[in-house]
């Protein structure tokens, strides 16, 4: 009760401070933002589950032999000199494999105030600031996403403090429900930073990370999470495009086969695009992931009876076709091995490998308003 107090009064004379702030600035530059995305696909899997049935480890094109909708979203954005907002809802088969099923159809909603030059304090529900890749298409150099986007938290509700004032550097700092929550499990909250240093256009070093209890209350012992992410791009030219990303996570008191003991979990990937024309382009995606224990990914039984938790490495290839700079066609193939001993897939008999491939066409606009 003494925190909320003290915080409240802290509270108090930040709103204080914000609205003397606030009579000093008289400009009443106005802007709106309104963006719509449609993403849609056909897409065959080896694995043979029932008809419309969402494969595993997949959020993108999740249905085999059906054409189908992977994402339909609008967003607005209203930004002045002090204040901002954006909501964002959309509906599809990418909503349906990722979000929160209390609030299925807000990707997030959030306001904003600005505390000084290139500060801000927002609060509301927010897309994570974690991870390599995007869990959207339209801005990754694939369709498809990674093992480890599909374990990567989505999602994510608080606040956010961050600075916005340079080209080169940017930070973030969120206090947020948990891993992938917008109500959460627990009484705790999670911390998280997220630090980007572009020295130049064509670098980029990216650092995030989420740390907090994640069992339930009542529970001991108590399992604590520290999950991070470091990701690099280099773009030497116009033509190529390296991007590198790794996650490390770690839980106490996770351990499979020993409880008391700490789980380990990473992933990595790779990958490198190539443009043949500004219509035209090659991507190349390998990925690593590990998580034995289980903790992130979920427990499996293997062929041998034997609990563990998913391991595999995998393969894309993607080529892209750009009819404009804001649409996408890409025909794409992928490949999933996992361990031996877990025959998670199913054709013909148990399986531990998976092929894939999908066609996706995607467009995506935005309109700005000034007033």
């Amino acid at each position: 009760m003494k925190f909320t107090f003290t915080l409240f009064c802290l509270l108090s004379n930040l709103m204080f401070s914000l609205s003397l702030f606030a009579q000093d600035s008289q400009e009443k530059n106005k802007k709106l933002t309104l963006s719509g995305y449609v993403d849609v696909y056909y897409s065959d899997f080896s694995d043979s589950l029932g008809a419309n049935e969402f494969q595993l480890y997949s959020t993108v094109s999740p249905r085999s032999k059906r054409f189908g909708l992977n994402a339909a979203q609008i967003t607005a954005n209203y930004e002045e000199k002090n204040i901002r907002g954006t909501v964002t809802l959309h509906y599809g088969d990418i909503a349906q494999a990722t979000w929160s099923s209390e609030f299925p159809v807000i990707q997030e909603a959030n306001a904003g105030v600005r505390l000084g030059k290139g500060w801000w304090v927002d609060g509301g529900f927010f897309t994570t600031h974690i991870g390599t890749e995007s869990f959207l298409p339209k801005n990754n150099f694939t369709s498809s996403t990674t093992i480890a986007t599909y374990n990567e938290p989505f999602f994510q509700s608080g606040a956010r403090l961050s600075y916005e004032g340079s080209e080169k550097i940017a930070f973030q700092f969120h206090v947020v429900s948990g891993y992938n929550f917008f109500l959460d499990k627990n009484n705790a909250k999670s911390v998280g930073v997220l630090f980007s240093y572009s020295p130049t256009s064509k670098f980029t070093l990216s650092y995030s990370n989420l740390l907090g209890r994640e069992s339930e209350d009542g529970i001991k012992p108590k399992q604590f999470r520290v999950y991070q992410n470091l990701y690099f791009q280099y773009q030497p030219t116009e033509a190529f495009t390296w991007l590198t990303g790794a996650d490390m996570g770690i839980q106490s008191h996770s351990g499979l086969d020993h409880p008391e003991e700490e789980a380990v979990m990473y992933n990595v990937l790779t990958t490198l695009n190539y443009k043949f024309s500004p219509v035209y382009g090659i991507t190349l995606r390998g990925e690593i992931f590990s998580d034995p224990d289980g903790f992130i990914s979920g427990t499996l039984s293997d062929k041998n009876g034997n609990e563990r938790g998913f391991e595999a490495y995998g393969i894309t290839f993607s080529n892209e076709y750009k009819p404009s700079e804001s649409s996408f066609l890409r025909l794409e193939g992928r490949y999933i091995k996992a361990k031996d001993a877990l025959e998670v897939f199913y054709q013909d008999g148990p399986q531990s490998h998976r092929f894939e491939w999908m066609v996706t066409l995607g467009l995506y606009l935005d309109k700005s308003f000034s007033f």
